[in-house]
């Protein structure tokens, strides 16, 4: 009794791990599919090659059932290189399903639907539900739109809207950076996090740079002492001027004179002269110094232009985020 009693419980395992493989091997034994030589792929691809590709492509199979992906990815992609043939793409985006590259993978998918029904009915069903798998369960999309006319789009810091003015495409989930940029306009950056399964629609509205003019000082205020300056020396210019006719009419007084006594005394004329001629001088110097202060700072006060800033980022920005089920809003909220 304990003889067969061990035997079960060896046995038991054994049938698992038979039913485990046929399990894994399933994707890579379905990518087999019955061609007869005359659908589209073939004919641009001489013999020679195909024979070559062929024997790349049945390698790839085996290393793809033992599970050696590695080793069946770097096959596959050289019977691709080879031959531009959709089993071999769906074997391929069998693969890199596997190694978690699921961006890949749906791109694969993608260039083998281009053959339509010459994959025939079985092949293209199975494309088109492995790759609603992908959109639905592995991958995000986000959508946006260019509202000026030859702005350059990036997503993660990628040249990814170029012409169209409306796109979307597939993402990981995570976190994502778009931005748009625009000479004279002010670059705009967005962030936006998707799930699997979701799709985001991110509208990038861009301002016109302008540029402000700013001075040092009120633009009148160089000028104004300028003026002031030669006001000043205008005045002691005058006052030299009265200088010198007191001096004049003093010598004029001592020559009529001529030793009698005169109702107004040369000395008392010369100390006037002398009084606003010291006078003039001061203004004369003074309004020359405010004239050259005037012009110094007109020079510094010259108009100098800034570009305007970029708007300071909402505090609470909002974006329509997308899923099978149901709609709803992801907040990004700035502290």
């Amino acid at each position: 009794m304990s003889s067969i009693r061990y035997l079960r419980i060896r046995a038991v395992p054994a049938v698992v791990l038979a039913a485990l493989a046929l399990v894994l091997a399933l994707p890579a034994a379905r990518a087999q599919a019955v061609r007869t030589g005359g659908e589209p792929w073939y004919r641009p691809v001489p013999a020679d090659v195909r024979k070559r590709a062929q024997a790349l492509f049945a390698q790839a199979i085996d290393k793809h059932q033992q599970l050696l992906r590695g080793d069946a990815l770097a096959l596959y992609e050289q019977a691709l290189a080879l031959w531009d043939n959709p089993d071999i793409q769906w074997n391929l985006a069998l693969v890199l399903d596997d190694l978690g590259q699921y961006l890949r993978a749906h791109q694969e998918l993608t260039r083998a639907l281009r053959w339509g029904s010459a994959l025939g009915l079985e092949r293209l069903r199975q494309v088109r539900d492995r790759m609603r798998a992908l959109e639905t369960q592995r991958l995000a999309r986000i959508e946006t739109y260019r509202e000026e006319r030859a702005a350059v789009i990036t997503l993660d810091g990628k040249p990814w809207l170029l012409a169209a003015g409306r796109r979307s495409t597939l993402v990981l989930p995570g976190e994502h950076y778009l931005a748009a940029r625009k000479p004279g306009h002010l670059p705009v950056t967005r962030p936006v996090y998707v799930k699997a399964g979701q799709q985001a629609r991110v509208p990038l509205p861009m301002d016109k740079e302008r540029l402000d003019v700013t001075r040092r000082w009120a633009a009148w205020k160089p000028p104004a002492l300028t003026l002031f300056g030669v006001a000043v020396a205008t005045m002691g210019a005058e006052l030299g001027r009265r200088a010198l006719a007191l001096k004049d009419e003093a010598q004029e007084l001592i020559k009529k004179c001529n030793g009698l006594t005169c109702d107004t005394k040369p000395t008392d004329l010369y100390k006037q002269a002398d009084v606003r001629q010291w006078l003039s001088i001061g203004a004369v110097s003074t309004g020359g110094v405010v004239v050259a202060i005037g012009l110094v700072l007109a020079r510094l006060n010259k108009p100098r232009a800034h570009r305007t800033e970029a708007r300071p980022p909402s505090k609470i920005e909002l974006t329509p985020i997308l899923s099978a089920h149901r709609a709803e809003l992801s907040a990004l909220v700035r502290f």
